[in-house]
Protein backbone atom coordinates (compact mmCIF):
# COMPACT_ATOMS: atom_id res chain seq x y z
CA UNK A 1 0.00 0.00 0.00
CA UNK A 2 1.29 3.67 -1.29
CA UNK A 3 1.74 6.12 1.67
CA UNK A 4 -1.16 8.29 -0.09
CA UNK A 5 -3.14 5.37 0.18
CA UNK A 6 -2.21 4.61 4.03
CA UNK A 7 -3.18 8.25 4.67
CA UNK A 8 -6.53 8.54 3.54
CA UNK A 9 -7.18 5.62 5.29
CA UNK A 10 -6.11 6.86 8.20
CA UNK A 11 -7.94 10.33 7.90
CA UNK A 12 -11.02 8.61 6.69
CA UNK A 13 -13.65 8.99 8.61
CA UNK A 14 -16.35 5.48 9.04
CA UNK A 15 -19.42 5.90 7.27
CA UNK A 16 -22.87 6.48 9.42
CA UNK A 17 -25.49 4.29 8.00
CA UNK A 18 -28.96 6.17 7.35
CA UNK A 19 -31.35 5.98 10.01
CA UNK A 20 -28.52 5.02 12.82
CA UNK A 21 -28.69 6.35 16.37
CA UNK A 22 -24.73 6.77 15.62
CA UNK A 23 -23.15 10.53 15.23
CA UNK A 24 -20.22 9.36 14.12
CA UNK A 25 -18.21 10.39 17.40
CA UNK A 26 -16.72 6.82 17.22
CA UNK A 27 -14.61 8.20 14.65
CA UNK A 28 -12.94 11.11 16.63
CA UNK A 29 -9.14 11.11 17.40
CA UNK A 30 -7.10 13.09 20.25
CA UNK A 31 -5.99 16.74 18.61
CA UNK A 32 -2.69 15.42 19.08
CA UNK A 33 -3.35 12.34 16.74
CA UNK A 34 -5.26 14.97 14.86
CA UNK A 35 -2.17 17.02 14.39
CA UNK A 36 0.39 14.27 13.31
CA UNK A 37 -1.48 13.09 11.00
CA UNK A 38 -2.22 16.35 9.23
CA UNK A 39 1.66 16.85 9.53
CA UNK A 40 2.30 13.74 7.67
CA UNK A 41 -0.80 14.33 5.18
CA UNK A 42 1.28 17.94 4.16
CA UNK A 43 4.06 16.41 3.65
CA UNK A 44 2.68 13.52 1.46
CA UNK A 45 1.31 16.63 -0.77
CA UNK A 46 4.35 18.39 -1.07
CA UNK A 47 5.55 15.31 -2.25
CA UNK A 48 2.90 14.75 -5.02
CA UNK A 49 2.87 18.58 -6.33
CA UNK A 50 7.10 18.84 -7.13
CA UNK A 51 5.94 16.13 -9.41
CA UNK A 52 3.17 18.04 -11.10
CA UNK A 53 2.58 20.65 -13.32
CA UNK A 54 1.03 24.39 -12.86
CA UNK A 55 -2.71 23.89 -13.61
CA UNK A 56 -2.68 19.95 -12.04
CA UNK A 57 -0.68 21.50 -8.72
CA UNK A 58 -3.73 24.01 -8.35
CA UNK A 59 -6.55 21.52 -8.53
CA UNK A 60 -4.50 19.52 -5.87
CA UNK A 61 -4.04 22.52 -3.61
CA UNK A 62 -8.40 22.89 -3.69
CA UNK A 63 -8.97 18.91 -3.10
CA UNK A 64 -6.02 19.20 -0.29
CA UNK A 65 -8.21 21.54 1.50
CA UNK A 66 -11.70 20.25 1.13
CA UNK A 67 -10.36 16.95 2.69
CA UNK A 68 -8.82 19.35 5.26
CA UNK A 69 -11.98 21.02 6.04
CA UNK A 70 -14.26 17.83 5.91
CA UNK A 71 -11.55 15.51 8.21
CA UNK A 72 -10.24 18.50 10.48
CA UNK A 73 -13.31 20.70 10.79
CA UNK A 74 -14.80 21.97 14.22
CA UNK A 75 -17.46 19.69 14.00
CA UNK A 76 -15.83 16.88 15.00
CA UNK A 77 -14.56 18.47 18.95
CA UNK A 78 -16.97 17.56 21.51
CA UNK A 79 -17.68 20.41 24.77
CA UNK A 80 -17.60 17.30 27.42
CA UNK A 81 -17.96 19.97 30.17
CA UNK A 82 -21.15 20.84 29.36
CA UNK A 83 -22.20 18.05 27.22
CA UNK A 84 -24.20 15.93 29.86
CA UNK A 85 -26.42 18.12 32.37
CA UNK A 86 -26.09 17.98 35.92
CA UNK A 87 -28.36 15.17 36.97
CA UNK A 88 -26.75 13.09 34.53
CA UNK A 89 -22.98 13.21 35.41
CA UNK A 90 -24.24 12.62 38.90
CA UNK A 91 -26.47 9.36 37.70
CA UNK A 92 -23.34 7.80 35.43
CA UNK A 93 -21.14 8.46 38.11
CA UNK A 94 -23.17 6.70 40.74
CA UNK A 95 -23.58 4.11 38.39
CA UNK A 96 -19.79 3.80 37.61
CA UNK A 97 -19.31 3.98 41.00
CA UNK A 98 -21.36 0.42 42.02
CA UNK A 99 -19.43 -1.16 39.57
CA UNK A 100 -15.58 -0.09 40.21
CA UNK A 101 -13.99 2.51 41.37
CA UNK A 102 -11.80 2.34 38.89
CA UNK A 103 -14.23 3.14 36.09
CA UNK A 104 -15.57 6.18 38.75
CA UNK A 105 -12.00 7.76 38.92
CA UNK A 106 -11.70 7.34 34.85
CA UNK A 107 -14.98 9.43 34.57
CA UNK A 108 -13.31 11.53 37.00
CA UNK A 109 -10.37 12.34 34.92
CA UNK A 110 -12.51 13.47 31.57
CA UNK A 111 -12.07 17.05 32.68
CA UNK A 112 -12.25 19.41 35.79
CA UNK A 113 -16.29 20.43 35.54
CA UNK A 114 -17.04 16.45 36.21
CA UNK A 115 -14.63 16.35 39.04
CA UNK A 116 -16.28 19.33 40.78
CA UNK A 117 -19.74 17.32 40.48
CA UNK A 118 -18.53 14.31 41.92
CA UNK A 119 -17.04 13.49 45.61
CA UNK A 120 -13.41 13.42 45.69
CA UNK A 121 -12.37 10.07 47.01
CA UNK A 122 -8.83 11.52 48.05
CA UNK A 123 -11.23 14.29 50.27
CA UNK A 124 -13.39 11.35 51.43
CA UNK A 125 -10.19 9.48 52.78
CA UNK A 126 -9.24 5.61 51.45
CA UNK A 127 -11.56 4.51 54.64
CA UNK A 128 -15.03 5.06 52.83
CA UNK A 129 -16.58 2.42 52.24
CA UNK A 130 -17.97 3.74 48.71
CA UNK A 131 -14.16 4.33 47.36
CA UNK A 132 -12.54 0.86 48.45
CA UNK A 133 -10.98 -0.74 45.80
CA UNK A 134 -12.93 -4.15 46.15
CA UNK A 135 -12.27 -6.22 43.26
CA UNK A 136 -8.82 -5.55 42.69
CA UNK A 137 -5.87 -7.62 43.66
CA UNK A 138 -1.94 -7.64 43.68
CA UNK A 139 -0.35 -10.11 41.46
CA UNK A 140 2.33 -10.66 44.20
CA UNK A 141 4.81 -12.99 42.84
CA UNK A 142 7.17 -10.13 41.18
CA UNK A 143 11.26 -10.39 42.25
CA UNK A 144 11.59 -6.93 41.11
CA UNK A 145 13.02 -4.35 43.80
CA UNK A 146 11.37 -1.51 41.79
CA UNK A 147 7.85 -0.92 42.54
CA UNK A 148 6.25 -1.46 39.81
CA UNK A 149 3.63 -3.99 40.36
CA UNK A 150 -0.15 -5.48 37.72
CA UNK A 151 -3.34 -5.21 39.52
CA UNK A 152 -6.06 -7.46 38.08
CA UNK A 153 -9.91 -7.07 38.57
CA UNK A 154 -11.28 -10.39 40.18
CA UNK A 155 -14.86 -9.26 38.77
CA UNK A 156 -13.80 -8.13 35.43
CA UNK A 157 -10.55 -9.51 34.42
CA UNK A 158 -9.11 -6.13 33.80
CA UNK A 159 -6.01 -5.48 34.77
CA UNK A 160 -3.36 -2.12 35.32
CA UNK A 161 -0.01 -1.46 35.49
CA UNK A 162 1.10 0.51 38.52
CA UNK A 163 4.14 2.50 40.00
CA UNK A 164 3.49 2.13 43.86
CA UNK A 165 6.38 3.98 45.42
CA UNK A 166 5.58 3.30 49.43
CA UNK A 167 6.43 -0.52 48.53
CA UNK A 168 9.97 0.56 48.40
CA UNK A 169 9.96 1.27 52.11
CA UNK A 170 7.23 -0.83 53.47
CA UNK A 171 6.60 -4.60 53.88
CA UNK A 172 3.63 -5.60 52.07
CA UNK A 173 1.79 -7.62 54.58
CA UNK A 174 -1.16 -8.19 53.17
CA UNK A 175 -4.80 -6.26 52.19
CA UNK A 176 -8.42 -5.34 53.06
CA UNK A 177 -11.24 -4.84 50.56
CA UNK A 178 -8.65 -3.77 48.23
CA UNK A 179 -6.17 -1.42 50.14
CA UNK A 180 -2.88 -2.97 50.87
CA UNK A 181 -1.85 -3.38 54.70
CA UNK A 182 1.92 -2.13 55.23
CA UNK A 183 4.23 -2.60 57.83
CA UNK A 184 6.86 0.24 58.08
CA UNK A 185 9.96 -1.52 60.30
CA UNK A 186 11.77 1.13 61.58
CA UNK A 187 8.67 2.81 63.33
CA UNK A 188 6.53 -0.49 63.33
CA UNK A 189 3.55 1.43 62.22
CA UNK A 190 1.04 -0.07 59.75
CA UNK A 191 -0.07 1.74 57.01
CA UNK A 192 -2.67 1.18 54.35
CA UNK A 193 -2.58 2.18 50.64
CA UNK A 194 -4.93 2.77 47.94
CA UNK A 195 -3.62 1.05 44.79
CA UNK A 196 -5.34 3.23 42.42
CA UNK A 197 -4.95 6.48 43.87
CA UNK A 198 -1.58 6.46 46.06
CA UNK A 199 -2.95 7.61 49.19
CA UNK A 200 -1.62 6.51 52.65
CA UNK A 201 -3.30 6.42 55.82
CA UNK A 202 -1.45 6.06 58.92
CA UNK A 203 -2.30 3.90 62.19
CA UNK A 204 -0.27 3.34 65.47
CA UNK A 205 2.86 1.17 65.98
CA UNK A 206 2.09 -2.55 66.45
CA UNK A 207 4.64 -2.47 69.53
CA UNK A 208 2.15 -0.52 71.25
CA UNK A 209 -0.84 -2.65 72.08
CA UNK A 210 -3.38 -2.04 75.08
CA UNK A 211 -6.05 -4.49 76.76
CA UNK A 212 -9.60 -3.42 77.20
CA UNK A 213 -10.74 -6.19 79.74
CA UNK A 214 -8.11 -6.61 82.74
CA UNK A 215 -6.34 -9.94 82.71
CA UNK A 216 -8.32 -12.16 85.45
CA UNK A 217 -4.73 -12.66 87.05
CA UNK A 218 -0.58 -12.16 85.97
CA UNK A 219 -0.75 -15.29 84.72
CA UNK A 220 -3.34 -14.27 82.05
CA UNK A 221 -1.56 -11.41 80.50
CA UNK A 222 -0.84 -12.47 77.20
CA UNK A 223 2.74 -13.24 75.87
CA UNK A 224 2.24 -10.32 73.36
CA UNK A 225 2.28 -7.71 76.17
CA UNK A 226 5.00 -9.19 77.49
CA UNK A 227 7.20 -8.80 74.31
CA UNK A 228 5.84 -6.30 71.95
CA UNK A 229 8.40 -6.66 70.06
CA UNK A 230 7.23 -10.01 68.82
CA UNK A 231 4.69 -8.53 66.40
CA UNK A 232 6.89 -8.72 63.48
CA UNK A 233 5.84 -8.51 59.50
CA UNK A 234 5.76 -12.43 59.49
CA UNK A 235 3.23 -12.84 61.54
CA UNK A 236 0.66 -10.22 60.83
CA UNK A 237 -1.54 -12.32 58.50
CA UNK A 238 -5.22 -11.04 57.66
CA UNK A 239 -7.60 -8.01 58.09
CA UNK A 240 -10.75 -6.57 57.59
CA UNK A 241 -12.51 -4.01 58.73
CA UNK A 242 -15.51 -2.94 60.79
CA UNK A 243 -17.79 -0.48 59.39
CA UNK A 244 -20.20 -0.03 62.22
CA UNK A 245 -18.51 2.42 64.45
CA UNK A 246 -18.08 6.22 63.41
CA UNK A 247 -14.62 5.77 61.94
CA UNK A 248 -13.92 2.13 59.99
CA UNK A 249 -12.04 0.06 62.47
CA UNK A 250 -9.09 -1.92 61.09
CA UNK A 251 -8.23 -5.49 62.70
CA UNK A 252 -5.26 -7.44 61.90
CA UNK A 253 -5.25 -11.09 62.62
CA UNK A 254 -1.65 -11.91 64.80
CA UNK A 255 -0.97 -16.02 64.12
CA UNK A 256 2.18 -17.90 64.89
CA UNK A 257 2.78 -17.76 68.56
CA UNK A 258 1.02 -15.02 69.27
CA UNK A 259 -2.21 -15.72 67.88
CA UNK A 260 -4.62 -12.85 69.25
CA UNK A 261 -7.03 -10.39 67.05
CA UNK A 262 -5.91 -6.50 67.34
CA UNK A 263 -7.79 -3.23 66.23
CA UNK A 264 -7.03 0.55 66.31
CA UNK A 265 -8.50 3.65 64.42
CA UNK A 266 -6.51 6.29 62.09
CA UNK A 267 -5.17 8.81 64.80
CA UNK A 268 -5.54 6.19 67.89
CA UNK A 269 -2.36 6.42 70.05
CA UNK A 270 -2.52 2.14 70.25
CA UNK A 271 -3.96 -0.87 69.29
CA UNK A 272 -6.60 -2.51 71.52
CA UNK A 273 -6.47 -6.54 72.29
CA UNK A 274 -9.53 -8.29 71.55
CA UNK A 275 -11.03 -10.37 74.30
CA UNK A 276 -11.90 -14.11 73.51
CA UNK A 277 -15.45 -13.72 74.38
CA UNK A 278 -17.82 -16.72 73.70
CA UNK A 279 -14.44 -18.67 71.69
CA UNK A 280 -13.61 -18.94 74.86
CA UNK A 281 -11.20 -22.23 74.98
CA UNK A 282 -9.05 -23.69 77.97
CA UNK A 283 -6.11 -24.48 75.89
CA UNK A 284 -5.70 -20.70 74.55
CA UNK A 285 -6.82 -18.91 77.77
CA UNK A 286 -4.49 -19.87 79.58
CA UNK A 287 -2.15 -17.53 77.52
CA UNK A 288 -4.96 -15.13 76.47
CA UNK A 289 -4.76 -16.51 72.86
CA UNK A 290 -7.87 -16.24 70.31
CA UNK A 291 -8.94 -19.70 68.62
CA UNK A 292 -9.75 -18.34 65.22
CA UNK A 293 -9.21 -19.72 61.34
CA UNK A 294 -10.11 -16.59 59.39
CA UNK A 295 -11.43 -13.27 59.40
CA UNK A 296 -14.64 -12.19 56.90
CA UNK A 297 -15.72 -8.77 56.58
CA UNK A 298 -19.54 -8.89 55.40
CA UNK A 299 -21.89 -5.78 55.36
CA UNK A 300 -19.91 -3.86 57.28
CA UNK A 301 -19.08 -5.83 60.43
CA UNK A 302 -16.27 -8.68 60.85
CA UNK A 303 -16.68 -12.48 61.12
CA UNK A 304 -14.45 -14.69 62.78
CA UNK A 305 -14.21 -18.63 62.40
CA UNK A 306 -12.35 -20.99 64.78
CA UNK A 307 -11.47 -23.89 63.53
CA UNK A 308 -13.90 -26.71 63.77
CA UNK A 309 -16.42 -24.16 62.07
CA UNK A 310 -17.89 -21.70 64.67
CA UNK A 311 -18.36 -18.66 63.75
CA UNK A 312 -17.95 -15.36 65.83
CA UNK A 313 -19.08 -11.50 65.21
CA UNK A 314 -16.56 -9.36 66.31
CA UNK A 315 -18.29 -6.46 68.39
CA UNK A 316 -16.35 -3.37 69.65
CA UNK A 317 -18.82 -1.83 71.91
CA UNK A 318 -18.83 -1.19 74.56
CA UNK A 319 -16.10 -3.57 75.42
CA UNK A 320 -14.52 -5.37 72.10
CA UNK A 321 -15.37 -9.35 72.35
CA UNK A 322 -16.56 -12.25 70.37
CA UNK A 323 -19.89 -13.21 69.93
CA UNK A 324 -21.06 -16.75 69.33
CA UNK A 325 -23.41 -16.67 65.50
CA UNK A 326 -23.25 -20.06 64.92
CA UNK A 327 -22.06 -23.04 67.42
CA UNK A 328 -19.87 -26.25 66.10
CA UNK A 329 -17.81 -26.75 69.76
CA UNK A 330 -18.88 -30.46 70.08
CA UNK A 331 -16.06 -31.27 67.38
CA UNK A 332 -13.64 -28.91 68.87
CA UNK A 333 -11.24 -31.69 70.39
CA UNK A 334 -7.87 -30.40 71.31
CA UNK A 335 -5.99 -33.44 69.45
CA UNK A 336 -8.36 -31.98 66.14
CA UNK A 337 -6.90 -28.79 66.46
CA UNK A 338 -3.91 -28.87 67.44
CA UNK A 339 -3.19 -31.25 64.36
CA UNK A 340 -5.40 -29.02 61.65
CA UNK A 341 -7.38 -32.22 61.78
CA UNK A 342 -9.99 -29.68 60.84
CA UNK A 343 -10.05 -26.77 59.64
CA UNK A 344 -12.93 -23.97 58.28
CA UNK A 345 -12.72 -21.30 56.23
CA UNK A 346 -14.97 -17.90 55.56
CA UNK A 347 -15.79 -16.69 52.09
CA UNK A 348 -17.50 -14.33 50.73
CA UNK A 349 -20.05 -15.02 48.16
CA UNK A 350 -22.55 -13.66 45.13
CA UNK A 351 -25.82 -11.68 46.16
CA UNK A 352 -24.09 -10.56 50.20
CA UNK A 353 -24.13 -15.04 51.15
CA UNK A 354 -21.55 -16.14 53.52
CA UNK A 355 -19.89 -19.64 52.59
CA UNK A 356 -17.72 -22.27 54.22
CA UNK A 357 -15.37 -24.50 53.17
CA UNK A 358 -14.80 -27.26 56.15
CA UNK A 359 -12.08 -29.83 55.56
CA UNK A 360 -11.73 -32.78 57.37
CA UNK A 361 -8.89 -35.10 57.60
CA UNK A 362 -8.44 -38.93 58.43
CA UNK A 363 -12.42 -39.73 58.88
CA UNK A 364 -11.44 -42.28 61.12
CA UNK A 365 -11.47 -39.68 63.86
CA UNK A 366 -14.96 -38.78 63.01
CA UNK A 367 -17.26 -41.90 63.46
CA UNK A 368 -15.09 -43.86 60.09
CA UNK A 369 -15.78 -43.57 56.70
CA UNK A 370 -18.79 -45.50 56.97
CA UNK A 371 -20.68 -43.19 58.87
CA UNK A 372 -20.32 -40.76 55.15
CA UNK A 373 -21.35 -40.67 51.70
CA UNK A 374 -18.62 -42.55 49.71
CA UNK A 375 -18.25 -40.60 46.80
CA UNK A 376 -17.68 -37.35 49.57
CA UNK A 377 -14.85 -39.06 50.44
CA UNK A 378 -11.13 -38.91 49.04
CA UNK A 379 -8.02 -40.33 49.71
CA UNK A 380 -4.50 -38.83 49.37
CA UNK A 381 -1.21 -39.97 51.06
CA UNK A 382 -3.76 -42.98 52.56
CA UNK A 383 -5.38 -40.46 54.68
CA UNK A 384 -8.93 -40.48 53.79
CA UNK A 385 -10.70 -36.95 54.24
CA UNK A 386 -13.84 -34.94 53.36
CA UNK A 387 -14.40 -31.67 52.25
CA UNK A 388 -17.99 -30.08 53.07
CA UNK A 389 -18.95 -26.45 51.14
CA UNK A 390 -21.82 -24.94 53.58
CA UNK A 391 -23.61 -21.78 53.78
CA UNK A 392 -23.85 -19.62 56.89
CA UNK A 393 -27.56 -18.72 57.84
CA UNK A 394 -26.80 -16.18 60.06
CA UNK A 395 -30.12 -14.85 61.08
CA UNK A 396 -31.17 -18.99 61.37
CA UNK A 397 -27.81 -19.17 63.44
CA UNK A 398 -26.70 -22.80 61.44
CA UNK A 399 -24.78 -24.08 58.79
CA UNK A 400 -26.87 -24.90 55.95
CA UNK A 401 -25.05 -27.72 52.71
CA UNK A 402 -24.82 -26.03 49.44
CA UNK A 403 -24.68 -28.78 46.58
CA UNK A 404 -22.54 -26.73 44.36
CA UNK A 405 -20.55 -23.62 43.26
CA UNK A 406 -21.95 -23.39 39.94
CA UNK A 407 -19.79 -21.63 37.44
CA UNK A 408 -17.69 -20.56 40.42
CA UNK A 409 -14.79 -21.41 42.13
CA UNK A 410 -13.18 -20.77 45.51
CA UNK A 411 -9.56 -20.40 46.65
CA UNK A 412 -8.80 -21.18 50.30
CA UNK A 413 -6.17 -20.29 52.57
CA UNK A 414 -4.75 -18.66 55.98
CA UNK A 415 -4.80 -14.69 54.58
CA UNK A 416 -7.07 -14.62 52.40
CA UNK A 417 -10.33 -16.52 50.40
CA UNK A 418 -11.61 -15.93 47.07
CA UNK A 419 -14.94 -16.43 45.31
CA UNK A 420 -14.05 -16.08 41.38
CA UNK A 421 -16.45 -16.70 38.31
CA UNK A 422 -15.21 -19.32 35.70
CA UNK A 423 -17.21 -17.45 33.14
CA UNK A 424 -15.09 -14.74 33.86
CA UNK A 425 -11.66 -16.69 33.84
CA UNK A 426 -12.62 -19.68 31.85
CA UNK A 427 -8.78 -21.30 32.86
CA UNK A 428 -10.36 -21.98 36.35
CA UNK A 429 -11.95 -24.50 36.98
CA UNK A 430 -15.44 -24.71 37.58
CA UNK A 431 -17.61 -25.38 40.95
CA UNK A 432 -13.61 -26.62 42.70
CA UNK A 433 -12.26 -25.64 46.16
CA UNK A 434 -8.58 -24.44 45.57
CA UNK A 435 -5.94 -24.65 48.39
CA UNK A 436 -3.44 -21.82 49.02
CA UNK A 437 -0.01 -23.17 48.46
CA UNK A 438 0.86 -23.80 52.07
CA UNK A 439 -1.91 -26.33 52.85
CA UNK A 440 -1.15 -27.73 49.79
CA UNK A 441 2.23 -28.76 50.68
CA UNK A 442 0.34 -30.01 54.09
CA UNK A 443 -2.36 -32.25 52.84
CA UNK A 444 -0.34 -33.14 49.06
CA UNK A 445 -3.54 -32.14 46.56
CA UNK A 446 -4.36 -28.86 44.89
CA UNK A 447 -8.00 -28.63 44.01
CA UNK A 448 -11.20 -30.42 45.25
CA UNK A 449 -14.03 -30.88 42.61
CA UNK A 450 -17.27 -30.80 44.05
CA UNK A 451 -18.98 -32.80 41.85
CA UNK A 452 -16.85 -34.85 40.31
CA UNK A 453 -17.21 -35.61 36.74
CA UNK A 454 -17.16 -39.00 34.80
CA UNK A 455 -13.35 -40.47 34.22
CA UNK A 456 -12.47 -37.43 36.88
CA UNK A 457 -10.98 -37.63 40.38
CA UNK A 458 -11.90 -35.86 42.90
CA UNK A 459 -9.00 -34.25 43.56
CA UNK A 460 -6.18 -32.88 41.67
CA UNK A 461 -2.43 -33.05 41.89
CA UNK A 462 -0.54 -30.15 44.35
CA UNK A 463 1.31 -27.68 42.02
CA UNK A 464 4.82 -27.81 42.00
CA UNK A 465 6.33 -25.24 44.10
CA UNK A 466 10.00 -24.03 44.96
CA UNK A 467 11.13 -22.72 48.16
CA UNK A 468 12.44 -19.15 47.82
CA UNK A 469 14.30 -16.96 49.74
CA UNK A 470 12.88 -13.38 49.12
CA UNK A 471 9.64 -15.12 47.57
CA UNK A 472 8.73 -18.28 50.18
CA UNK A 473 6.56 -20.85 47.98
CA UNK A 474 6.33 -19.98 43.92
CA UNK A 475 5.51 -22.33 41.00
CA UNK A 476 8.57 -24.33 39.64
CA UNK A 477 7.37 -23.33 36.05
CA UNK A 478 7.07 -20.05 34.40
CA UNK A 479 5.02 -18.14 33.04
CA UNK A 480 2.50 -18.69 35.67
CA UNK A 481 -0.91 -19.65 35.01
CA UNK A 482 -3.76 -17.38 36.92
CA UNK A 483 -4.47 -20.74 39.37
CA UNK A 484 -0.76 -20.17 40.61
CA UNK A 485 -0.89 -15.87 41.42
CA UNK A 486 -4.35 -16.41 43.08
CA UNK A 487 -3.00 -19.95 45.03
CA UNK A 488 -0.01 -17.84 46.14
CA UNK A 489 -1.88 -14.79 47.03
CA UNK A 490 -4.40 -16.74 49.78
CA UNK A 491 -1.75 -17.68 51.61
CA UNK A 492 1.14 -14.78 51.38
CA UNK A 493 1.97 -13.99 54.71
CA UNK A 494 4.58 -12.01 54.68
CA UNK A 495 5.37 -10.99 51.00
CA UNK A 496 9.51 -10.55 51.15
CA UNK A 497 10.58 -8.72 47.94
CA UNK A 498 14.42 -7.64 47.18
CA UNK A 499 13.63 -4.47 49.70
CA UNK A 500 12.66 -6.23 52.23
CA UNK A 501 15.35 -8.68 52.74
CA UNK A 502 17.02 -6.75 55.69
CA UNK A 503 13.69 -8.35 57.44
CA UNK A 504 14.05 -12.09 57.32
CA UNK A 505 16.72 -11.93 60.13
CA UNK A 506 13.37 -10.65 62.25
CA UNK A 507 10.77 -12.50 60.86
CA UNK A 508 10.68 -15.31 62.71
CA UNK A 509 9.87 -16.55 66.51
Amino acid sequence: MTRQRWLRRSLAVPPVAEGSDVDGSHGMMTRARRRRLCLLAESSERERLANLGATDESSARETTEARRQVHFGPEEWRDWANLLPLDLVEEISGRLLSLDVAEYLRFRAVCRPWRGLTADPRTAGILDSRFRPRNWMVLSMNHEAEPHRRLLNLATAASLAIHLPALSTHCHIGAADGLLVLFHKPTKAIHLLDPLTNTVTEFPAVSNIIVAVPPYSERYIPKLLQNPLRVVPRVINGACFDDSTSRPTLILCLRAGVATIIFAKPGDAHWTLVSPGQISYPMYDSHRKVLFRTLLSLGGRCYISSPEGSVYLLELQPLPRLVEVVDQRCFAEKDYIWFNHIISHLVRGTGGRMLMVRYWRGMERFGGVEAYNRKELFTVGGITSRIELLEVDIAGRRLVPVRSLGQNAVFVGLTHCLHISTETFPSISADSVYLGCRHQQSYGFSIYHINKKKNHRRVAAKHKFVYDMTQGYTPDARPYNLDEYLVHYVDRRHNFSKSCMNHISSCFI
